[in-house]
């Protein structure tokens, strides 16, 4: 790919990021304060199940949202991005841009994006995914950045918002589902893919579901809407719910085989294409 980019963590499509099977339940974990921030988060597991390659995290408001503004900033994260579960999160960016975000919209940010966060409501809460799990954060509107930043200076931050029309439904097997790309993987080089799947009553499920099948990308999906059945080699059927977090490591066999009409779920592959094996 053109302006191919090298990521501190050191993996690309060849040579992906490997996710280990597990999951988080909706009521597990302890909430944090994010220093500084006036926000709040509970850990999802992602960064032991990764090695420190991705950090996942549950985050809110900690109070009436007016603490949670902040200085020009940024980060020497590859990859950083966040989905907006409840509330709205309003921020300005270095391209002169204010972006104020809504239920199910998302932000990507590149490298080096300097952007500030000008309010929060006191409802808000997201899921954020940050690599590697270890970065260091720059603060200042004039603070200068790294000679390493000018590699990324092609990228712009990622805003997509929740409309009908950013749905197109599966071709195949999949037509039925919508789905809809949440704008990562031509930043990210091919390296990550994120989108939501959303069942609807024109075309329900298939009795069953997908079948027993294998992915070539490993995997994380967090139901925003309804509840799933998945059975997952080694493990034990399972139900989950809008909140819980679910890992799948690249191979590992499973079927998705019922799922409430209203289902929704965030799903992120590594890496963004990739081959399904029927079981």
């Amino acid at each position: 790919m053109s302006n191919a980019t090298t990521w501190r963590s050191g993996w690309d499509v060849d040579n992906p990021l490997g996710i280990e099977t597990g999951a988080v339940a909706k009521d597990e974990g302890t909430w944090e304060p994010l220093a500084g921030t006036g926000l709040e988060s509970r850990d999802l597991g992602l960064e032991a199940n990764t090695g420190g390659g991705l950090l996942g995290r549950h985050v809110r408001s900690a109070g009436n949202g007016e603490d949670a503004a902040t200085d020009w900033q940024f980060t020497d994260t590859d990859f950083h991005w966040f989905f907006v579960l409840e509330g709205e999160i309003t921020i300005a960016t270095e391209d002169d841009e204010k972006v104020t975000l809504g239920k199910w919209a998302s932000a990507y940010h590149p490298p080096y994006w300097r952007h500030r966060v000008l309010s929060v409501s006191p409802d808000y809460q997201a899921l954020e995914v940050i690599g590697p799990s270890a970065y260091e954060t720059t603060v200042g509107e004039d603070a200068p950045k790294p000679e390493r930043a000018a590699e990324f200076a092609h990228l712009k931050g990622v805003y997509t918002l929740d409309t009908e029309d950013q749905y197109a439904r599966g071709d195949g097997p999949r037509a039925w589902s919508l789905y809809r790309d949440l704008g990562t993987r031509i930043p990210t080089d091919g390296r990550i893919h994120i989108h939501i799947i959303k069942l609807d009553e024109e075309r329900p499920s298939p009795k069953g579901g997908t079948g027993d099948h294998t992915h070539s990308m490993a995997q994380f999906f967090y139901p925003i809407q309804g509840w799933i059945d998945i059975s997952t080699e080694g493990q034990e059927n399972r139900r989950y719910y809008a909140g819980d977090f679910v890992m799948l490591q690249r191979g590992t066999i499973h079927n998705a085989y019922d799922a409430s009409p209203d289902y929704a779920t965030i799903e992120l592959c590594v890496p963004a294409d990739y081959t399904t094996v029927a079981q």
